[in-house]
């Protein structure tokens, strides 16, 4: 009678380990696997007391066009096809409720639907800086962030899955720029 209460707090104690873990190794799958897509930002650079430095990513790309038939409402779960452009640039090309079958697409959720358009929400919107790279990311993103060439998103895609990997500039990783520019 006494083993009832262990066996449930070591089925309790598993469950605690397992839950964090398992979106541990889904999002190394997504880096390790996913498609590689690029989208064009603007941003902001707040600070969080509690979680640290940051930098809010918000794509450019903040609407879609509803296909004929389609019916949203807001809060609800849509799949859009990513298609890259000439300039590697993504774009939603297709909205859905259902998965597509091939190409790159991301599960986003829908805000304010109004005509034949859908804001959208997209499942990342920060990119967490080292608080000791922080002043000098501070600064690389204010210089560039207004710029003619503008920064860009860098996201893996699997399956409806979206990690933001790294920002970009004009084709740059964001890590070696920054190390550069701590020299």
């Amino acid at each position: 009678m006494k083993t009832f209460p262990l066996i449930i707090f070591g089925i309790a104690a598993l469950a605690q380990w397992a839950a964090p873990l398992s979106q541990i190794w889904t999002h190394e799958q997504v880096l390790a696997q996913g498609t590689l897509i690029r989208l064009k930002c603007q941003a902001p650079d707040p600070y969080d007391p509690l979680r640290g430095r940051y930098l809010a990513v918000r794509p450019v790309l903040r609407e879609a066009t509803l296909p004929a038939g389609l019916k949203l409402q807001k809060g609800m779960q849509v799949y859009a096809l990513l298609t890259p452009g000439a300039d590697g640039i993504a774009t939603i090309s297709a909205l859905s409720l259902t998965p597509p079958a091939d190409g790159a697409y991301i599960r986003l959720r829908a805000g304010y639907v109004y005509s034949d358009k859908a804001s959208i929400e997209w499942p990342f919107d920060r990119f967490y800086v080292n608080e000791k790279l922080a002043p000098e990311a501070d600064k690389w993103f204010a210089e560039n962030i207004r710029g003619d060439k503008g920064i860009t998103a860098e996201v893996r895609v699997l399956n409806g899955r979206a990690v933001l990997a790294d920002l970009s500039l004009d084709g740059k990783p964001f890590r070696e720029i920054l190390k550069e520019r701590a020299k």
